[in-house]
């Protein structure tokens, strides 16, 4: 399967760096480019002919959804990705009006684009393969789940989902006390980076967060809380 050619239109030099560097580095896509501006990304569109665009909504010469809307207008079949801080209901339900493939917020979280990303291969190549699909397997690929079924999370590669539900169970006894990557990594027989990966992904979720020990000496200690505990 062919890498999925991608366009980023982002006027945030931090935020296009970021997003040029996870998708350059995620297998299965090429990046073609950032544009700045829409009016940059309309020449980039005709000449590189990109199957994915991560689209900003606020940009310096218009909307980012006004333009996503001109452009199918206009017959593009690229699939969309919005990335914006604009989190109101109306906005989310025009751009789903306008068939994006996901809505992410702002701030960015390394793990949310890597799994859209992962999301949107899976998809690609589902279509590539059958001549027709049948209800389950459409389930799937629409992120519907039937009566019954187990709902099923990927973890990024690093990230093994058992070990995860083993580091996530140390918190439940007593979240309010915390823990250290130390003391995870002690309680599981594994390394201290590798305990720190597992809190480091958990608190990018949302799922920990972190309050700095002040000690004697030396730099603080980080101890990570089941959030709302710290």
């Amino acid at each position: 399967m062919d890498p999925i050619v991608t366009l980023i239109v982002e006027d945030d030099p931090r935020v296009g760096r970021i997003l040029q560097e996870v998708v350059g580095a995620t297998p299965g896509f090429r990046v073609l480019g950032r544009a700045d501006t829409l009016a940059e990304a309309r020449l980039m569109l005709t000449a590189g002919r990109p199957e994915l665009l991560l689209v900003d909504l606020s940009l310096p010469d218009g909307s980012g959804l006004d333009w996503v809307e001109e452009q199918r207008r206009a017959g593009l079949e690229a699939g969309i990705i919005m990335i914006t801080a604009a989190d109101d209901v109306a906005t989310v339900q025009r751009a789903l009006n306008t068939g994006v493939f996901d809505y992410i917020i702002k701030p960015l979280r390394l793990a949310r684009i890597q799994q859209s990303l992962a999301d949107l291969r899976a998809f690609h190549a589902r279509l590539r393969q059958p001549a027709s699909l049948d209800q389950g397997t459409l389930d799937q690929m629409l992120g519907r789940s039937r009566p019954g079924d187990e709902p099923q999370r990927r973890t990024p590669k690093g990230i093994d989902a058992l070990t995860l539900r083993q580091v996530l169970q140390l918190f439940e006894p007593s979240p309010e006390q915390g823990l250290s990557a130390d003391a995870v990594a002690q309680q599981l027989s594994m390394s201290r980076t590798t305990a720190r990966r597992y809190l480091e992904y958990l608190e990018s979720e949302e799922q920990l967060q972190i309050r700095l020990h002040y000690g004697n000496r030396g730099r603080p200690e980080r101890i990570y809380h089941k959030t709302g505990q710290a």
